[in-house]
């Protein structure tokens, strides 16, 4: 499974930047069965920060444009990068790219200095075509301990074949998945029936046999409750975490609790990085369908 072959990293202009590159370097591995396979883009929007080393005096589009290549060659020399210095909203200026590009995945960072940083990677996450990876500051560049947040939707099921991939690549020979399920017939009691979280069981079971995780171990994490963000949270505060990967979007609430507002939750709140998984065109838009060259239509269009 090749999990991404081109891959847009947002470049902010301060030191979340240059460790957004740091970090990019580091987890290159597990992106493609090797290094040569994954096509690096770095892209830097001009005005992006507020607050950066950049704000004594005006930067030209050169000097960005130096800046930026040469902190990229620091850590990848001459392989297959690119660096981009655009002027524009910063949304817009990424998803153009993207589009253009044919990005697999955005790569974005969070600064403690910036808080929009997280709202960024939100918006991109809701509107990008690709999978949208967030990296917060602070957090270790290792993939190995992955958790995959299923509803038992096909974004889940993307998503937790995704997660195994990325630890199987990342020498793991486990990952986990956490499910949040809600009883409402037993709402209120503190215990399960033996019955009731064997029938969870073995729906977690019917679930995953079919799904390709690269020959991983996948765990169970069967939790009850009403939040995924706060089930997440409080996994991430009890255990050691290195990466959460989760679906755009699950099922309705009458099905599940899984929502794509229960991701985007997870993205604002946690402090490591966070993966949203999607199969590229998922959300293919106008712009995407007018720029990306590897979108065609299967069939003429009808009239009438």
């Amino acid at each position: 499974m090749q999990l991404f072959e081109r891959v847009l990293i947002a470049v902010d202009a301060g030191s979340g930047g240059i460790d957004l590159i740091r970090y990019t370097r580091a987890i290159a591995g597990v992106m493609g069965d090797v290094m040569g396979d994954v096509e690096l883009c770095f892209v830097h929007v001009l005005g992006w920060s507020s607050q950066s080393q950049f704000r004594s005096e005006p930067t030209t589009h050169a000097q960005a444009l130096q800046r930026l290549t040469e902190s990229v060659s620091a850590n990848f020399g001459s392989g297959r990068t690119r660096c981009h210095v655009l002027h524009g909203d910063v949304v817009d200026s990424l998803l153009e790219t993207a589009a253009e590009f044919a990005a697999d995945l955005i790569l974005v960072g969070h600064s403690r200095e910036h808080s929009g940083r997280r709202s960024l990677a939100r918006r991109l996450a809701m509107q990008a075509p690709c999978s949208v990876w967030m990296k917060p500051a602070g957090a270790a560049a290792s993939v190995r301990r992955v958790v995959a947040a299923i509803d038992y939707s096909g974004h889940s099921a993307y998503a937790l074949s995704v997660a195994g991939h990325i630890a199987r690549r990342a020498g793991s020979s486990t990952c986990r998945a956490l499910h949040v399920y809600l009883n409402e017939g037993s709402a209120g009691v503190e215990e399960y029936q033996a019955s009731d979280r064997a029938r969870e069981r073995e729906a977690f079971d019917r679930f995953t046999a079919p799904l390709d995780t690269a020959g991983v171990e996948v765990e169970p994490v069967l939790v009850e409750g009403v939040s995924v963000a706060e089930s997440v949270h409080r996994l991430v505060e009890s255990e050691p975490v290195d990466l959460v990967v989760m679906g755009s979007r699950g099922q309705s609430r009458s099905v599940s609790i899984l929502l794509g507002g229960e991701s985007e939750g997870v993205m604002m709140e946690s402090r490591i990085p966070v993966l949203i998984a999607k199969r590229r065109g998922e959300r293919i838009g106008l712009l995407q369908a007018l720029l990306d060259r590897r979108f065609h239509l299967q069939e003429p269009p009808r009239f009438g």
